[in-house]
This record gives C-alpha cells, sequence and structure tokens, in this order.
C-alpha cells in the first residue's frame, strides 16, 4: 500500500467516523428519550447526548491523531521541515496521547457510546418488562402443569 493510499484510508476513516458519530448525536439532541415521571432520564433528559457527545471526542481521537501525523510526515517528506511540523508533531506526541492512554479513550468512548444508547432506547425498562412477562409466562405453566388431573 502506497504512502497516499494510507493517508486517504486515515482521511476517509476519521470522515466517516465524524459524520456517523455527529448525525447521532444530532438524533440524540432533537429526540430525548421519553421517561417515567421519577427516572433518572425525566430530570435529566439530556443525559443520552451528553454521553454520546463526549464518546464522540474520546473515538475521534485517535483516528484524528494517527491522520495529524501522517499529514506532517508526508508534508516533510514533501517540503522540508517547517516550524508548523514540528509544533503539531510535539503536540502529538506528548504522554496524554501516547498509545496507553489512547486506548483507555477509546475503551471509555465505546462505554459511553454503549450507555448513552441504552439509555437512548430505555434498554432498563424493556429488559425488565421482558423478564417479568417470562417470569408471569413460567409461572402460570408451572401452576398448570402442577394440578393434578380431574377423576372422572
Amino acid at each position: 500500500m502506497s504512502r497516499e493510499a494510507l493517508i486517504y484510508s486515515y482521511v476517509f476513516t476519521f470522515a466517516v467516523l465524524l459524520a456517523i458519530m455527529t448525525n447521532c448525536c444530532q438524533y440524540f439532541y432533537f429526540h430525548p428519550p421519553a421517561a417515567k415521571p421519577g427516572s433518572l432520564l425525566h430530570k435529566r433528559p439530556w443525559l443520552p447526548f451528553a454521553l454520546l457527545s463526549a464518546a464522540t471526542v474520546l473515538l475521534l481521537l485517535s483516528p484524528l491523531k494517527n491522520l495529524v501525523v501522517n499529514v506532517c510526515m508526508a508534508s516533510f517528506r514533501e517540503n522540508g521541515y517547517d516550524d508548523t511540523i514540528g509544533r503539531v508533531l510535539d503536540l502529538a506526541y506528548r504522554p496524554v496521547f501516547r498509545e496507553g492512554p489512547m486506548k483507555f479513550y477509546t475503551a471509555t468512548g465505546y462505554a459511553f457510546m454503549m450507555l448513552g444508547t441504552a439509555l437512548q432506547v430505555d434498554l432498563g425498562g424493556k429488559l425488565n418488562a421482558s423478564f417479568k412477562l417470562g417470569s408471569k409466562e413460567s409461572f402460570s405453566k408451572g401452576v398448570h402443569a402442577s394440578k393434578p388431573a380431574a377423576d372422572g
């Protein structure tokens, strides 16, 4: 794979992730979840949007760093050293952007995304209702199965 194709893949990855995540954020913003009074989301309907917005920033850090570093290196190969390249690479290689913290940011971003999505679709309420329905059905089947047959 050529260096140019690699840079295009980084640009494409960043652009697609940015488009998808910002569109999801817009959806969460304009369609807050319907929540029961007294629940967490009734008082804080913006919570899924806030979690997904934080997830967007955290998930885009790693592709953005890859893109910036590779564009700087390509610019260095084409035009030589420039003070701007040096400043950008100094920022990109600070300890806060090393491999370990970037993995943590990505994992935290995925956790925020899953939690925000679960809150948006009321996954807890749906699972609770499903478990209640399932336990009622299994109880009613168990009760009918244990009745003695009528002699007659």
